[in-house]
């Protein structure tokens, strides 16, 4: 698993790529403690790239998207794969933040 990090002013954008397995969401997790830092307004995952994420990954997720939220700053996910989309809704996370498949 890859994160490529891109900041444009207080936008930061992730674009996940690869399984996203119980090793790799370890991985994931200090990816997004370091986004956390930079303080964002608004963060936008793209995981266009992610054929599979494990129940760890989504607990990173949710343990970012609830940082996030204290700072007030907006997330969103966009380019879930359809059979992701299903399990994110399945959860109820499009309740929390906006998920879209493009």
């Amino acid at each position: 698993m890859e994160v490529l990090t891109k900041q444009k002013g207080n936008e930061v954008t992730l674009k996940v790529s690869g399984a996203v397995d119980t090793d790799a969401a370890e991985r994931l997790r200090a990816e997004l403690a370091k986004v956390v830092k930079l303080n964002p307004t608004t963060v936008v995952m793209d995981l266009s790239g992610v054929p599979s994420i494990g129940s760890s990954g989504i607990g990173k997720i949710l343990a970012f998207y609830k940082e996030l939220n204290k700072n007030k700053a907006a997330f969103e996910i966009k380019g879930i794969h359809e059979n992701l989309y299903n399990i994110f809704k399945s959860i109820k996370l499009e309740k929390l933040f906006p998920i879209s498949m493009k």
